[in-house]
């Protein structure tokens, strides 16, 4: 066995233990504090993606610097990322680390999933629904995992409930007329 594969298990096996720990009204550990946190943690990877496309493939910009850019707005988010989880698990250093090793991994798969559901790799088409099927199956099994690790269901910027019930909240409107 190569050391790649070596690594792989003992993500895989502390992504686990973060998600158990995580899960639940007994939780030990707090991997998003609320939705807010969510999406946070989910900004690292794909403000990485939405940057290096539009600064490449949009505006014609040389990929080194797509990457430098990538890497300041994501050290800062991961920076403020790590912030929140310290302080959302009581400054305990120990399980912040496992909440941080278990939300990063569970974001940067679940938005290369969407990546690949929205614009699937292969040669021919046959290839490309295959890559589409495996992001879909993922997308499936790590969303409601992901639902299930936010301790408070609230947050006013990245709230699923708040996007999909839709704001009729129209009293600001007519308060300034």
């Amino acid at each position: 066995m190569d050391y790649y594969n070596i690594a792989l298990i003992v993500v895989f096996l502390v992504v686990i233990t973060g998600i158990v720990m995580g899960w639940g009204e007994n939780r030990k550990i707090v991997v998003f504090q609320d939705y807010n946190d969510l999406g946070e943690c989910f900004l690292i990877p794909a403000s990485a993606v939405v940057i290096y496309l539009v600064f490449v493939n949009l505006l014609g910009g040389r990929p080194e610097y797509a990457m430098i850019i990538c890497g300041i707005v994501s050290t800062g988010l991961f920076i403020l990322c790590l912030m929140n989880t310290l302080k959302a698990n009581n400054f305990n250093i120990p399980y912040a680390l496992l909440a941080l090793c278990t939300k990063l991994p569970l974001a940067v798969l679940w938005v290369f999933s969407l990546v690949s559901l929205l614009n699937p790799s292969g040669n021919n088409a046959a290839q490309r629904r295959q890559s589409r099927g495996i992001a879909l199956v993922i997308l499936t099994v790590v969303t409601p995992i992901v639902a299930q690790l936010v301790v408070n269901k609230s947050g006013s910027h990245f709230n699923p409930k708040q996007w999909i019930k839709g704001r009729r909240d129209v009293s600001h409107i007519r308060n300034n007329l």
